[in-house]
């Protein structure tokens, strides 16, 4: 019988098109109650990420769950060092560079926000106008929900999430096949080189 880590399941579930770079990074969260061994499997497959370039940094932690950033290192760097993202980026008290220390402040921020900092989307990849404009409007009047609230070209939104759909879906259908996580990345990893 196939024995899969759920770990792993949530991991290819949500992290998907992160692992094939078609976006810098995803967010997951890891409820405490369902993952009671979370600090061991996560060093593991921190660990097992690091040799195809994938981190991973837990954000946050609540008496219910984990809230955990899974990225592309080089996909974010050049993400967040894009002009229009930079000022935005500033104007919200980050720092100028150093991805870490990016990080650490996004950590802060959670931490001290009673509302989820809008600027994550910026670190998950996620149009700057649609970003924008879903702070300006307190997530209000959007066009499209997918895996963001969509306020700027909706046609190129649908593309994007029915190709994030496609390669979840190519994902877990390898993973249930029996391919492991290490596997999956390494022949990604070989398409994409």
């Amino acid at each position: 019988m196939l024995s899969i880590s759920p770990f792993e399941q949530e991991l290819v579930h949500h992290c998907s098109p992160a692992f094939a770079r078609l976006k810098p990074a995803n967010l997951i969260c890891f409820q405490k109650q369902k993952f009671p061994e979370f600090h061991r499997e996560y060093q593991k497959y921190k660990s097992e990420l690091k040799g195809f370039s994938i981190d991973m940094k837990v954000l946050c932690s609540c008496k219910k769950r984990y809230l955990v950033l899974v990225y592309q290192k080089d996909m974010l760097e050049k993400e967040l060092k894009k002009p229009e993202i930079r000022g935005i980026m500033k104007s919200c008290g980050y720092p100028e560079s150093g991805l870490e220390n990016q990080l650490m402040h996004l950590t802060k921020r959670l931490a001290q926000s009673k509302d989820f900092p809008h600027e994550i989307g910026l670190f998950l990849g996620y149009p700057v106008d649609d970003v924008v404009t879903f702070a300006e409007r307190k997530g209000e009047g959007a066009k499209l929900c997918g895996y963001w609230k969509v306020y700027h070209n909706p046609e190129r939104a649908k593309q994007t999430f029915s190709a994030f759909d496609r390669c979840r879906n190519e994902f877990e259908k390898e993973l249930f096949s029996g391919v492991k996580l290490a596997n999956l990345l390494e022949m990604q990893f070989m398409r994409t080189a």
